[in-house]
Order: structure tokens, then C-alpha cells, then sequence
């Protein structure tokens, strides 16, 4: 870890030279926009993608638009990630990837649950065995208060990938909403050894101390 956090400087360094050359292309500025990205700039990688996709005009591939939003989105600009997001699906109706991120997305900022929860049926049906769609899809069906069918995909997805904490999260709140507070906490304290970021960590913490607080219910 520490020796990729030494590499990324260098290749940010490396991206940044070749976008100023005469001949610099599409492809100069997505790679700054990756180096951006793996160092979590996300307002400068989505900079560097909108100048790819601004290369490449009309050509511009669906996955060059899934980077561009994927970046705003993290950087908190949902006002233009969103119909960047949106683009990428418009350009690939059968990418999973792309409808799981624009219907997990909106599934967080409660932005028409039935279009999400459609988006990301449709990504898994694609992709049946993606731990992580399952898991949105899942949480799309807790967000709309539909346990029986929420609480099935969840546990399909921790059993799938049961290192990532988001899922045992997701799971720990499905349980604890229908009434399941010892399943909850065990899923909770699972989620928490997994996780190595401090905020989550006292996020699970305080639900394992209190449950799920009222306005999460």
C-alpha cells in the first residue's frame, strides 16, 4: 500500500506532462483523469474527463461518460453528475456497471426510488452474481420499506463478498427494521472489523451501541 501510495505522484506527474504536448489525446486526459481519481481529486478528475469526452465529441464512449459522472458524483456535484450518469446509460442500455452507479446514486439522495430500483433490476439481471449489485438492489427494496424482498439480496450479497463492510452494514439495517436487533448487531460487528474508515467505523459503533437512530428507520 505504501509503495502504490509512493507510485501515484509519479504517475500523476507522468499524466500531467503528456496533456500539455502538442499532440495530447482523449486518452492524455482520461489517464489524468485516473490519476486524479486514485488519489481521490475527484473535482480535478472530472476536469480531465470532461476534456476527454470534449475530445472525442460524438465518439465519446459510455465508459468515458460513467468517469466523468462517477467523478462529480464523488465530488459532490450531483446537479451535473447525474445527466453525465444518465448519458452513460443513454450510450449503454446494457451496461451494468453504468445503470448499478446512476440507480445507486439516486437510491442516496432519495431521488425517485422506483427509477432507481428499475435501473438497478435491470443491471442485475445482466449481472446476477455481482455481490455489489445485489447488495443496491437489495437496499433499493429496503429504501422502499419492502423487507421480505430486501433482506433475501442482501444476505445473497455479504455471503458473496463478506469483507465488504458496506454490505454487512446494509445488512445489520435491514434486520434491525424488521425486528431482528441480535441478527442486526451480529452483522453490525461483522461490518466493522471489515471496515478501515473512521467515519464508517463510528457509524457502525453507535448503531451496535443505540440501533438505528429513528430518522434512518
Amino acid at each position: 500500500q505504501q509503495a502504490m501510495w509512493k507510485e501515484e505522484p509519479q504517475q500523476l506527474a507522468q499524466a500531467q506532462a503528456a496533456v500539455v504536448l502538442p499532440d495530447a489525446s482523449l486518452f492524455d486526459y482520461a489517464r489524468l483523469g485516473d490519476a486524479f481519481s486514485r488519489m481521490k481529486k475527484h473535482g480535478e478528475a472530472a476536469l480531465a474527463y470532461q476534456e476527454s469526452i470534449k475530445r472525442a465529441g460524438n465518439d465519446a464512449p459510455w465508459n468515458l461518460w460513467l468517469l466523468y459522472g462517477g467523478a462529480l458524483d464523488s465530488a459532490g456535484d450531483w446537479a451535473k453528475a447525474k445527466p453525465a450518469l444518465q448519458r452513460a446509460v443513454e450510450l449503454g442500455p446494457d451496461q451494468p456497471g453504468a445503470l448499478n452507479h446512476l440507480g445507486y446514486a439516486m437510491l442516496e439522495r432519495n431521488d425517485n426510488l422506483n427509477e432507481a430500483t428499475r435501473l438497478i433490476a435491470k443491471a442485475s439481471a445482466l449481472r446476477p452474481d455481482d455481490a455489489a449489485i445485489t447488495d443496491s438492489l437489495g437496499w433499493a427494496f429496503y429504501l422502499r420499506g419492502e423487507h421480505e424482498q430486501s433482506i433475501p439480496l442482501l444476505e445473497r450479497a455479504v455471503a458473496a463478498e463478506p469483507t465488504e463492510a458496506a454490505l454487512g452494514e446494509h445488512l445489520g439495517d435491514a434486520y434491525w427494521t424488521a425486528g431482528r436487533r441480535v441478527d442486526a448487531r451480529y452483522a453490525w460487528r461483522a461490518a466493522l472489523i471489515q471496515t478501515e474508515d473512521g467515519e464508517a467505523s463510528r457509524r457502525i459503533e453507535s448503531k451496535i451501541a443505540n440501533g438505528l437512530p429513528q430518522r434512518a428507520r
